[in-house]
């Protein structure tokens, strides 16, 4: 496997959690790195709106941190004239990881969220979540109820499609947490829709039931949509009292018309598992004013399954 060794923070005790220990990394990153330290400040004066319909609210965003990461070119030509910002010869030289199995946790220099970090795998292997679910459940476990671990499709949200990688945050304040069904329990899946959004929610008691759950819902995806590669979706998991809470948001297209428009309407929201579980981030200041509740909806609709198809699925997977 690649070298990680000169990159990574040892626990200083035994017996300390994955949490625990990322909540060390943090620390040191803190007092050493000066971009990580001052980007993650960055985050209390953040501007932000919030919208609400039917209790159930969203959070817009304004964070030109992340014009870099919403605005990557991930054709195949660009991925390949470019380093890979997920492999140790090329993360930046004051970042340092702990490692989790064949990953490496990374605190992300540029967050959404506290607390915000990327997972990547120990070699670089194409993004794509085979082989990889019980992977996804066994970090989303050892992170536990403060946090939640995501996963984008190469082709709808992941700015490293060329390496395997998930990304956790804390869960505080994540809109879509308030959103979920309490009838999502015992590997019962629940279409769900809330502003514009369709997504499949479950709860699992066992790591088995969840990743068979996972896999059904893939393999539907797969078979209603005709892909022979991975389907575009994005994942949002949580562990917490005891159960594992997947929510899939099954993906139409990768961007909407807004990120698209001409400059006087041109919005930079590129729209991944943390703009699907509510936090939108806008990463042009200047477009902030420009979202409104329409541009939210619209957004949701056109970049989520349509009716007919998320009805079809939701037949195939409840």
């Amino acid at each position: 496997m690649t070298n990680w060794d000169a990159k990574l923070i040892r626990p200083s005790a035994p017996r300390l959690s994955v949490l625990q220990q990322a909540h060390a990394l943090f620390e040191q990153q803190r007092e050493t790195w000066d971009l990580f330290r001052d980007n993650e400040a960055m985050l209390a004066e953040m501007k932000i709106k919030i919208f609400s319909k039917d209790n159930r609210r969203i959070v817009v965003q304004a964070n030109p941190g992340r014009t870099v990461s919403t605005s990557a070119k991930v054709d195949p030509a660009s991925i390949a004239e470019r380093p890979c910002f997920l492999c140790p010869d090329s993360i930046p030289p004051l970042e340092r990881g702990i490692s989790f199995g064949d990953y490496i946790l990374l605190p992300n220099p540029y967050p959404v969220l506290k607390h915000h970090m990327t997972i990547a795998f120990r070699d670089h292997v194409p993004q794509i979540l085979e082989g990889r679910i019980n992977d996804l459940l066994a970090l989303t476990k050892a992170l536990g109820p403060e946090m939640f671990v995501l996963y984008n499709g190469p082709r709808c949200g992941a700015s490293a499609p060329d390496h395997m990688h998930f990304q956790a945050c804390s869960g505080d304040n994540v809109p879509l947490f308030k959103q979920l069904p309490a009838a999502a329990d015992n590997g019962q899946v629940v279409p769900l829709t809330v502003w514009g959004r369709n997504m499949l929610v479950c709860g699992c008691r066992e790591v088995q039931q969840a990743r068979n759950r996972i896999g059904l819902i893939i393999n539907s995806l797969k078979a209603i949509t005709g892909e022979t590669e991975e389907p575009m979706f994005n994942i949002v998991a949580q562990y917490r009292d005891g159960r594992y809470i997947i929510t899939i948001f099954p993906r139409a297209k990768h961007r909407s018309a807004c990120y698209f428009a001409r400059p006087q309407k041109r919005i930079l929201i590129s729209p991944a598992a943390i703009e699907m579980a509510g936090i939108i981030v806008v990463a042009n200041a200047d477009h902030f004013d420009r979202v409104d509740e329409t541009v939210v909806h619209s957004m949701f609709r056109e970049v989520t399954f349509g009716d007919d198809l998320f009805s079809r699925l939701a037949e195939a997977v409840t």
